[in-house]
């Protein structure tokens, strides 16, 4: 090893006694198997062909989103989750004994979840992607108002989108750290103008609307024909297999945080979680009630309010289907209420006066939910 002193010094290595290349094999220490997708991708491939068998049934057959696909292949949506995080919120101590607002933890905790669903998300959806792009299909390219758009609007659609998320989104976390910092130092924090997410989202869709004069756009697929399918799936599986690679991200986010004596309640639910080391405890309790629980009915019957909740949530998520879109974590708290007025028009007739009305009235009740 030689050791260069000055401006452009460093250290180099000189080798001597060089015998040549040697041929190895490298040796097996047991590491990790390669992730076995076989059993996602027929179910995959068998949800598609019901697409297909779909269109060819209906003849105003409109097509699906990947996030239709999605939904249908680990079942469960927006409003189930909603409901959970509400219930750990109003009965976990961590929560209920911190002095927040209730509102503010239970943005704080669906953030938290949503979080962890998006580090698995990507990869199913790319797998989606992958078996959809072997089939003879179309793409659509629609925004919120149903026109179409073509693939370079889209895509300049996501880049801005993106931006503005990210921009808004930073300076509403800059100002939480700072509202923190005076609250520890016993400061005046009443100036401070937090957002929570569905204020965030409208801030989002105002930005989107002004440039492009959509609110969003999604990708719609048709499959022309059937994908060969050899063997069947278990669609039971994969949502196990899913609960599973869950629970281990969410093992490896808490080993990466000491845990802490005291309960700092002012920091944000997912930090006040691994600090207390309540994390993967909350977070299984989650998505224990969103996977499983949820999706076997007569698990539920024996407690009429969680059956209830699997009611509830299955009751709206169908009332959705006709409002779904491509950004589904994204946009989980938008309502899109000017087309479901356009819907109401058509149907009733409405003049220009009751329309107002009723659209102030929507937007209220909504605001209120969330307050």
């Amino acid at each position: 090893m030689i050791s260069k002193k000055g401006r452009y010094g460093g250290t180099t290595f000189e080798l001597k006694g060089f015998k040549g290349l040697v041929e190895y094999e490298r040796e097996n220490k047991g590491g990790r198997p390669p992730l076995d997708w076989t059993n996602e991708l027929l179910v995959i491939r068998e949800l598609i062909n019901k697409e297909v068998a779909l269109g060819q049934e209906q003849e105003f057959y409109r097509g699906f989103t990947i996030n239709q696909l999605l939904n249908k292949l680990l079942d469960f949506n927006k409003y189930e989750i909603e409901d959970i995080v509400k219930y750990e919120v109003q009965n976990h101590d961590i929560f209920t004994l911190s002095g927040n607002k209730e509102e503010d933890d239970y943005y704080g905790l669906k953030e938290t979840v949503n979080n962890l669903i998006r580090n698995q998300r990507h990869i199913y959806v790319s797998k989606i992607e992958e078996e959809i792009s072997k089939t003879n299909h179309r793409i659509s390219y629609l925004d919120s108002k149903r026109n179409k758009i073509d693939a370079e609007k889209y895509e300049e659609y996501l880049i801005f989108k993106k931006e503005v998320e990210t921009k808004i989104k930073a300076e509403n976390n800059r100002l939480k750290e700072l509202k923190n910092e005076y609250f520890k130092a016993w400061l005046n924090t009443k100036d401070f103008d937090i957002k929570n997410e569905v204020q965030l989202l409208k801030e989002v869709d105002n930005e989107v609307q002004e440039k492009f004069g959509f609110k969003y756009a999604y990708r719609l697929f048709t499959v022309f024909n059937e994908i060969k399918v050899e063997g069947k799936g278990d669609i039971d599986k994969v949502r196990e297999n899913y609960f599973n690679r869950i629970m281990k991200n969410a093992n490896s986010s808490q080993s990466k945080y000491k845990q802490t004596e005291e309960i700092k309640y002012f920091e944000k639910p997912f930090y006040r979680l691994v600090h207390a080391g309540l994390y993967v405890e909350v977070m299984e309790s989650v998505f224990s009630k969103l996977i499983v629980e949820s999706k076997m009915i007569y698990t539920v019957e024996e407690d009429p309010e969680a059956k209830q909740r699997h009611l509830d949530g299955l009751e709206r998520y169908m009332a959705e289907q006709r409002l779904e879109q491509e950004e589904f974590y994204n946009q989980d708290d938008f309502i899109d209420i000017e087309w479901i007025l356009q819907e109401q028009e058509a149907q009733e007739y409405m003049t220009d006066k009751e329309q107002e009305a009723l659209y102030n009235q929507i937007v209220n009740e909504y605001e209120y939910e969330y307050k």
